[in-house]
């Protein structure tokens, strides 16, 4: 399709859009791009690494290579899978447009990252050289990261300065979250050592985990203990106390890089590597700010009025999934989804999602070619089955762009089976990514449930309509005729016209060519009387070689002569094709059926057949 809305289109590619840094760099290149007059493209798993459960997620990376982007920004350090990260590098590159790397310096690449060694050591220097406390621990990230061990030595460097010993037995890994972190604390106070009166810690998660175990065993911070964090994560603002720690500067980094791709969209060179400083955040955690009690209050408040929103959508979203019972068709879903969901958002599905074969995949890896828009969702049902290009990653990607300025794709899969993918726009203000992964993930479950139910709905309408067919000629057998009728009368259908036709001499073709002849006789004559009466007829076997058709009024045929004219000329086309030895004859007879029971429905037989006793006849005559 390229791009027709004459903006620059910059995609922004990540992992773990559920992750609060993810968001906020996110958010920030967002509106750095839509300040500068262009639009966003946000491509996102929700999910840091490719394992065999997320194998479906990773396949929205694809969407790199639609040929909608002038440029890209990357984010190499929120993609934990090195072999996702190269394929997706490699796309880049190929793609031919301006791209930058963000966080991570990637080598022969535009890179901006943030200056962490720096802003570390400015904060271990105001830990150790303005409080000097006497027992220094370190809670270190995990071994052989790059991070961890650059903010490791920093310390070592740090102490070693102020003539301070770097002690192992102080020391311990964290690995950057909550639970490594409290056995480390469990070391540090395991009486092995006198405990200390200061931690470092290498990230805010470190951080908040240590405070909360010095509480739980009643040790205050910071008259106790103090505590330095690093990172400046949203958590930490809900802290009492709160955290002495650095942050990142988002929109300056953000800025940065919008500025270095218009650089490159103008012809000029981008630089290779820039570093963004971090913005050092001295608090109440090492005991340089005091504590509030009402800052404390405004907290509480202000946490309960988030916990209460998030915990009234998990509600709304347990209603949603709770559909799973009741729904039983893939329309009874369309008509369901914008109940739930208030976003302005495309479900995008691949069509063989639907099949029951397995689909081939060409252009887009693990996306069809084509991909169907489900169900499109802006204050109520908008659109819903268009089937589009997939290069073109929405049906009307420019009509989407005069409505909004960034739009937001990420994937759709279940058990490492891709589904598709949904798009949503980011312009609404508080917009909740973690709203959004919630009802992705709600669902992808209700498809699957769907998806196998609709499957089993399908094998008992098979296995139903097998009981309904004469297996030699697949036509309706005697069981499968009145069900059908029964269909008609219960939709008001009562004009029909009722024809008893019987296949002529079948006695003379099984003695004359054998009982396999007269079995192809017989389907034969299924194949005539059917063609002859059109889609709309019921065509039934009733045993050896005696058919019943019955024509809703309406089909084109009006007399009980045009349908018999139409069956002698089926007859004589299947004679001139000389596919059998013998030649096939077939004697009609009519009868007006006026239905309302089955009474009316034998006599209108009977009549039928005596009808047709009386064309079998005249053939024999004329024979």
């Amino acid at each position: 399709m390229g791009n027709k809305c004459h903006k620059k289109v910059i995609g922004i590619i990540c992992a773990g859009i559920h992750e609060e840094g993810v968001q906020n760099t996110v958010t920030a290149l967002v509106k750095s791009i839509k300040d500068k007059g262009h639009k966003a493209i946000v491509i996102s798993t929700f999910t840091y690494y490719n394992t065999a459960y997320t194998a479906g997620e990773v396949s929205v990376f694809k969407l790199i290579n639609a040929s909608i982007y002038d440029g890209f920004v990357l984010m190499p350090e929120t993609i934990k899978s090195l072999d996702i990260w190269e394929d997706i590098l490699a796309d880049a590159k190929a793609s031919g447009k301006p791209f930058v790397c963000v966080d991570r310096d990637v080598e022969g690449c535009a890179s901006i990252v943030y200056d962490y060694a720096g802003a570390f050591e400015k904060l271990v220097r105001h830990m150790v050289e303005v409080h000097k406390p006497k027992r220094i621990n370190f809670i270190g990230g995990m071994p052989d990261n790059s991070f961890s061990e650059e903010r490791l030595d920093v310390f070592k460097k740090v102490m070693a300065e102020n003539g301070r010993e770097y002690d192992p037995e102080r020391f311990g890994y964290g690995m950057f979250w909550e639970y490594p972190t409290y056995d480390v604390m469990d070391d540090f106070f395991s009486g092995k050592n006198e405990p200390p009166d200061a931690i470092i810690c290498c990230n805010d998660s470190e951080a908040i985990a240590a405070c909360k175990y010095l509480r739980d065993r009643g040790i205050q911070v910071p008259e106790d203990i103090i505590i330095s964090g690093f990172d400046g994560i949203e958590q930490e603002k809900y802290m009492v106390p709160r955290l002495t720690t650095a942050a990142c500067d988002f929109e300056k980094m953000c800025s940065t890089a919008v500025e270095q791709l218009e650089r490159a969209l103008d012809g000029l060179e981008m630089e290779r590597l820039i570093k963004i400083p971090y913005a050092i955040r001295i608090s109440q955690s090492c005991g340089c700010r005091p504590l509030s009690d009402s800052e404390k209050t405004t907290k509480l408040l202000w946490l309960y009025n988030q916990i209460n929103a998030s915990a009234y959508h998990e509600k709304t979203m347990f209603d949603y999934s709770g559909h799973m019972v009741d729904i039983n068709s893939y329309d009874d879903l369309v008509e369901l989804m914008p109940e739930y969901n208030h976003d302005n958002s495309w479900c995008c599905i691949n069509p063989s999602f639907f099949e029951d074969n397995e689909p081939e995949h060409n252009f887009f890896g693990s996306f069809d070619d084509k991909m169907l828009m489900f169900a499109h969702v802006n204050d109520g049902l908008r659109e819903r089955d268009l089937t589009f290009s997939t290069a073109d990653l929405l049906p009307d990607l420019d009509a989407a762009f005069e409505e909004s300025d960034a739009i937001m794709f990420v994937p759709m899969g279940f058990q490492g089976e891709t589904i598709g993918y949904m798009a949503v726009t980011l312009d609404k203000h508080g917009f909740n990514f973690l709203y959004t992964h919630r009802f992705v993930n709600n669902t992808n479950r209700i498809l699957e449930v769907l998806k196998a139910r609709v499957r089993l709905q399908t094998a008992y309408a098979k296995v139903a309509d097998m009981h309904m067919r004469d297996p030699m000629t697949g036509i309706y057998n005697r069981r499968g005729f009145y069900m059908r009728m029964a269909d008609l009368a219960d939709k008001g259908s009562t004009d029909l016209m009722l024809f008893s036709a019987d296949l002529d001499r079948l006695k003379v073709i099984n003695d004359s060519y054998g009982h396999s002849a007269g079995d192809t006789a017989i389907i034969a004559a299924a194949q005539v009387i059917s063609r002859a009466a059109g889609e709309n007829a019921v065509c039934a076997r009733f045993g050896g070689d005696e058919f019943i058709v019955v024509i809703p009024s309406g089909s084109g045929i009006s007399t009980f002569d045009d349908y018999a004219e139409k069956v002698n000329e089926e007859a004589e086309a299947f004679n001139a094709s000389g596919r059998a030895e013998f030649s096939l004859g077939i004697s009609v007879g009519g009868a007006k059926l006026k239905m309302t029971d089955r009474g009316n429905i034998d006599t209108a037989m009977k009549t039928a057949d005596e009808n047709m006793y009386e064309c079998k006849k005249k053939h024999h005559s004329i024979r």
